[in-house]
């Protein structure tokens, strides 16, 4: 009986890589076209951001026209790039896509720092960090308004857990308010009322270091009937402003 032979393995062909012919002249056209479309859409943003800048710096309630400045940018850069002679005519949907993120997001940019210093101020100064010092001729103790872990709102603590400062009405006590009043622009002197608005405002005094401001008064300014309370008014060179009082007021003992 004749034995099958056995089919033998076809022979591997040779291949050969052949890249695709290299257009250099067509390739650094196209290199030259897009960085120019790139520029072009860029000082167009900036322009269209400035511009939405300064309708903003008119007024916070016309920042919906400013943001419609933008729509309108981009509504109007194919025909921006038509007066510029900018090439669109190989321009495909995700060359479209890429142009109209540059131009938002730098538009959005040069809007964002126009309304911030230098250029503007829209941010009314912060007060915070506010401390009462009381000196009872022999020991300095204060009490800080800060935020409580176990009612999350804002209340008087002593600053050192061991001794809970009294205030008395008396002339050998000297009350020092305290507080820590920052703005990111110019800040004019802060002033502070005490016992109630009507009662009239008074400069502070800066302290060195920490943007800290205080004020002072005697024992023998404060009434045993009334409880202390103070208000702090800060405002900047742009004329933003911020009233604060605290929730709660310390008590004033005879």
């Amino acid at each position: 009986m004749a034995k099958k032979r056995k089919k033998g393995k076809p022979e591997p062909e040779d291949y050969e890589f052949r890249p695709p012919d290299f257009n250099e002249k067509e390739f650094l056209q196209k290199e030259l076209r897009d960085t120019r479309t790139a520029l072009t859409t860029i000082v167009y943003a900036v322009c269209f951001g400035i511009l939405a800048g300064l309708i903003s710096m008119m007024g916070a309630n016309l920042a919906p026209v400013a943001f419609l400045v933008g729509i309108a940018g981009i509504v109007t850069m194919k025909y921006f790039y038509a007066i510029v002679r900018v090439d669109t005519s190989g321009f495909k949907k995700r060359n479209w896509v890429g142009n109209i993120g540059t131009f938002f997001f730098t538009f959005l940019a040069i809007w964002v720092l126009m309304l911030n210093v230098p250029f503007s101020d829209h941010a009314a100064p912060s007060v915070d960090k506010v401390i009462v010092w009381v000196d009872d001729g022999t020991n300095v103790y204060g009490k800080e308004y800060r935020l409580s872990d176990v009612s999350g709102t804002y209340q008087w603590a002593a600053v050192n857990a061991t001794h809970d400062p009294v205030i008395r009405a008396n002339s050998s006590y000297r009350i020092n308010i305290t507080a820590k009043v920052t703005d990111n622009g110019q800040l004019r002197i802060p002033e502070i009322a005490v016992g109630s608005v009507a009662s009239g405002y008074h400069a502070m005094t800066y302290e060195e270091g920490n943007h800290r401001w205080e004020y002072n008064v005697t024992g023998d300014t404060l009434s045993a009937s009334d409880d202390l309370m103070f208000f702090i008014s800060a405002r900047d060179a742009a004329g933003n402003s911020v009233l604060f009082n605290p929730a709660s007021a310390l008590p004033v003992e005879p």
